[in-house]
């Protein structure tokens, strides 16, 4: 018993130095991501980025950002010839009203049939609720309640018309998954400033809950924040609480910067062999 009780203590000391370690931390990262920030969060760096695609394109912005987001997995220029395909076919407007489906519009796990039904359901979205932000508001004021209705409302789509899985794969369960693609478009609709359009007026930025990918679930490994690199909700809502440390009105703030250090400087948010090589070494919280 006395062994258990006192490895309790241990345990609880190792956590309080652990956190102290965290808000340490959370203020050298701050500093040195602003600075990243006005070096990264720029128009020539969106190359790298599926934001390319609806910044590049003319048309409903909306309707195109939605589904360059939804499809942004994989490698980038398979992503880009799909989506050249698509809008190609389908327009970038959603109000085309085609009754064909192309055998040559397909992508990886969804077939032409699955994306000619997302397409029709997209456009019975915007013949309801004019848009995708008016979907949302439709569902609830809350975005968080809003998302997991409107991620609710397609999963139901297609399982009224016996759709396939990889319909599916494109509308992930939101009580469990993260929900990455659909948590990178509402960052683009919500957040405005030179790389995100703030196109949607009824949503706080402030409640925006993070996109994870890769290179910003190995930051938080990396610095503590999570304790594995999986893309789940829980993942997701502890990245954005300690952003919201950070910065409350907009935690979502340095998400591209972030994913471009990764990308373009290949920083692994730890000391490397890399570091040598990189231009942001002094003074990075990482070395």
């Amino acid at each position: 018993m006395v062994k258990k009780r006192k490895a309790g203590v241990n345990q609880k000391s190792a956590q309080n130095v652990e956190e102290q370690t965290h808000l340490r931390n959370r203020d050298s990262i701050s500093v040195f991501l602003e600075r990243s920030y006005k070096v990264y969060n720029r128009v020539e760096f969106i190359e790298t980025d599926p934001i390319f695609f609806p910044s590049s394109y003319s048309g409903n912005k909306e309707y195109v950002a939605f589904v360059s987001a939804l499809f942004a997995y994989g490698r980038v220029n398979l992503i880009k010839d799909f989506l050249i395909r698509f809008f190609d076919y389908y327009g970038n407007d959603p109000n085309n009203n085609l009754v064909q489906e192309s055998s040559s519009v397909y992508y990886r796990f969804q077939t032409s049939k699955d994306i000619f039904n997302l397409y029709g359901m997209i456009t019975e979205i915007y013949e309801k609720y004019g848009s995708i932000e008016g979907a949302f508001l439709s569902f609830s004021d809350e975005l968080e309640e809003a998302l997991k209705r409107f991620v609710l409302y397609c999963r139901e789509f297609g399982r009224k018309r016996l759709l396939d899985r990889g319909f599916f794969q494109l509308f992930p369960d939101p009580e469990s998954s993260g929900l990455k693609r659909f948590r990178m478009f509402l960052r683009w609709m919500i957040r405005k400033d030179e790389i995100d359009f703030g196109l949607w007026k009824n949503f706080d930025r402030k409640d925006l809950i993070y996109p994870i990918d890769t290179h910003i679930l190995r930051f938080a490994d990396k610095n503590g924040i999570v304790s594995n690199e999986t893309n789940s909700l829980k993942n997701a809502l502890k990245i954005t609480e300690f952003f919201r440390g950070i910065n409350s009105s907009d935690p979502l703030k340095y998400d591209f910067t972030i994913t471009r250090l990764g990308m373009i400087n290949n920083c692994k948010f730890k000391k490397d062999y890399n570091c040598e090589f990189c231009a942001h070494v002094i003074n990075c919280p990482f070395c």
